[in-house]
């Protein structure tokens, strides 16, 4: 019976404590604070005056009315700390039963006053000196009475003062530390940008420099073949793709130097159906099909995605598949959330021409596609080939997930056989 009732006074605490603290929780902090206020002074004055009969009817009313003021006063001590001070040390001289109140005040003069001064701790000692001084002999304090009444007022005083260093040493270390904190921030920011400006240099020392021989020579070329169709056909398009790739190198260095890249939203089926036709002016057998419907804007870096990664797949197709048949769709689902781009190769027919791989590729789609939101799956068909899928989702829409294509592969997964080598 014992334990049944201690289970049900415990359960019935519990509740209560949760409920009260989901209470408070939902509090403003104004509202707390002035909850807490109001608590503490309550706490203080009612022992006063539960005690204030005990001192005889003398003065009664005044006592009563001063004790009542100092309560009021305390509530505001944050903004009055002195005030409720005074009025305290007048209710303390008055029934020194009262004197929790003045220690209150006191204490709050020590953490509240902005501009601390010891001289407003002396005057409650000041007037108990003067209340000695002019009451009768019968009511006024003898010296151990003013030894305590003067160690009522400064020893919560000093306890005070120390609580205000102590904050006061808090606020200055988070104030130093928000300090530190944008001093590293600051640092490392101008270290990356110092690493981004001399990548941009070796890029463009490197590459660029590369890409203009490429393209130099394709020009000699062109010009030594003159009325040979099948040699200036390739050359006017490895010089297309050298100039294509010099402008998609200058805008990776101006992101780099910091100049960061269009806000401007952009349909990325214009860039997919120039990369295929400049593979089909080639010789290669690729199919491109898209609805002609209105454009689709994405985000640039989103766009730019989708076109590097058709992009990935095609030289993927190129590289593992020579003369393959390679099919290239982009197009809305049927709820026009999602953009979707399928690069989908055969079999090879010809032996592989040993073109190197780092076997990064499928590794960078799957980064590409994970940063700006996208869903990528990769992987062999059954009868033969390999074939890529991504899912855009299309802005301030909902983007739906994979359908349709060979599941045997995620986005977090590699291909077996072919897929690590892509």
């Amino acid at each position: 019976m014992r334990s049944a009732t201690r289970r049900t006074i415990r359960r019935t605490t519990t509740r209560a404590t949760r409920a009260a603290a989901r209470a408070w929780a939902s509090r403003t902090p104004t509202e707390r604070t002035a909850i807490t206020d109001v608590s503490i002074a309550a706490a203080v004055l009612l022992p006063s005056l539960v005690a204030l009969p005990a001192g005889g009817t003398h003065l009664l009313g005044l006592r009563f009315a001063t004790l009542l003021l100092a309560g009021v006063l305390l509530v505001a001590r944050r903004r009055m700390p002195w005030l409720a001070l005074l009025a305290a040390s007048v209710a303390t001289l008055l029934d020194y039963s009262s004197r929790l109140t003045m220690m209150a005040a006191s204490y709050a003069v020590a953490v509240y006053q902005r501009r601390f001064r010891t001289f407003v701790l002396l005057l409650p000692v000041l007037l108990g000196i003067l209340y000695s001084l002019d009451v009768p002999p019968d009511d006024r304090l003898d010296l151990d009475g003013l030894v305590a009444f003067t160690a009522d007022v400064l020893l919560p005083a000093l306890t005070g003062l120390a609580v205000r260093r102590q904050r006061s040493y808090g606020r200055a270390v988070r104030r130093g530390n928000r300090i530190v904190d944008g001093l590293i921030e600051s640092t490392a920011d101008l270290a990356v940008e110092r690493e981004r400006a001399r990548l941009a240099r070796d890029l463009h020392d490197g590459i660029g420099h590369q890409l203009s021989i490429a393209a130099l020579y394709a020009g000699v070329l062109e010009q030594r073949a003159a009325g040979d169709e099948r040699l200036t056909a390739p050359a006017r398009t490895v010089q297309d793709a050298c100039a294509g790739a010099a402008h998609q190198l200058s805008g990776v260095l101006g992101v780099l130097r910091g100049q960061g890249g269009t806000a401007e939203r952009t349909d990325p089926r214009g860039s997919v159906t120039e990369l295929v036709h400049s593979l089909r002016a080639a010789g290669v057998d690729v199919r491109f099909a898209t609805a002609r419907g209105p454009a689709v804007p994405l985000p640039h870096e989103t766009a730019l995605t989708v076109f590097r990664i058709a992009q990935e797949a095609l030289t993927n197709a190129l590289k593992h598949a020579p003369g393959a048949r390679v099919d290239v769709t982009l197009d809305e689902d049927g709820t026009g959330d999602t953009l979707t781009l399928r690069v989908v190769n055969g079999p090879a027919r010809h032996p592989s021409w040993g073109a190197p791989s780092s076997g990064l590729g499928l590794r960078g789609m799957r980064e590409r596609a994970r940063a700006c939101g996208a869903t990528l799956a990769t992987g062999p068909l059954p009868e033969g080939g390999f074939a890529v899928r991504l899912d855009v989702p299309v802005p301030d829409r909902p983007g739906d997930g994979l359908s349709g294509l060979p599941r045997d592969q995620s986005a977090d997964t590699p291909a077996p056989n072919q897929g690590e080598k892509r």
